[in-house]
């Protein structure tokens, strides 16, 4: 009897051995997959604190579905943008933007409601950092599990890059055409100037494109043009726009 005892007892250890071996290891490698997934983006993010990318994630994956187009693109630093061009985009596409820490409450709780009253996701509540984040690195895919890595890389960039590098880094990457990315090709492009020039209503023409940059043109007289001049201009008088 107490020789089986001693067997069970000795099976019972062995299997408790084996499974802290492989608890252990599962564990480790579970470890450094987490940390490659925090450490990986982080390391990207801090790269371009001194150094652009090339190209955008959502430029890239133009240019793979399409190897023929022809990407117009020119990055330019924050001080040779167009002071009227910065407010204007601040006004339409983020007016909190020098005050939230990466995301807005009050722009993602309505979206949100949006979202279920229309039983799918359409609507995002992105500021400036967040749509940078998803132009710079994920996917165009609307889900809530994009949204959740789309808020960290915003948190991380809001917390390494700081507000001006965020801005300029979304102004050289906004899309604005098919084929036209960053807000000095655009001013070339529909203006014949350097994004610097560019004059009040020029920079409230290319701001209001954003909305819908691979169908609209800055001077159209669409009924979404119209509106969302009306919002710039409503919003650009507020001098809170720019620190």
């Amino acid at each position: 009897m107490f020789q089986k005892i001693s067997i069970i007892a000795r099976i019972f250890l062995i299997v408790l051995f084996i499974y802290s071996v492989l608890f252990s290891v599962v564990g480790t490698i579970f470890l450094i997959k987490a940390h490659s997934y925090v450490t990986g983006p982080v390391k990207e993010i801090q790269a371009m604190r001194d150094t652009p990318p090339s190209m955008s994630r959502f430029m890239q994956d133009l240019v793979d579905s399409n190897p023929k187009v022809n990407i117009q693109h020119r990055f330019v630093p924050l001080d040779s943008i167009s002071l009227n061009l910065r407010k204007a985009v601040i006004a339409v596409e983020d007016p909190a933007f020098y005050m939230h820490p990466g995301f807005d409450v009050r722009s993602m709780a309505r979206a949100m409601d949006a979202n279920m009253s229309k039983g799918q996701m359409r609507y995002g509540g992105s500021t400036i950092t967040q749509q940078l984040a998803k132009n710079l690195f994920l996917t165009g895919e609307r889900t809530w599990e994009r949204k959740a890595k789309e808020l960290g890389y915003a948190l991380v960039m809001e917390w390494e890059l700081g507000k001006d590098r965020i801005l300029e880094l979304y102004l050289n990457y906004a899309q604005w055409g098919k084929d036209v990315f960053g807000c000095e090709a655009a001013s070339q492009v529909y203006y014949k100037v350097h994004c610097s020039e560019l004059n009040l209503q020029q920079a409230v023409n290319l701001a209001a494109m954003l909305a819908s940059p691979g169908n609209s043109k800055p001077d159209e007289q669409s009924q979404l043009m119209e509106r969302r001049r009306n919002l710039i201009e409503q919003n650009m008088k507020d001098e809170a726009l720019l620190p």
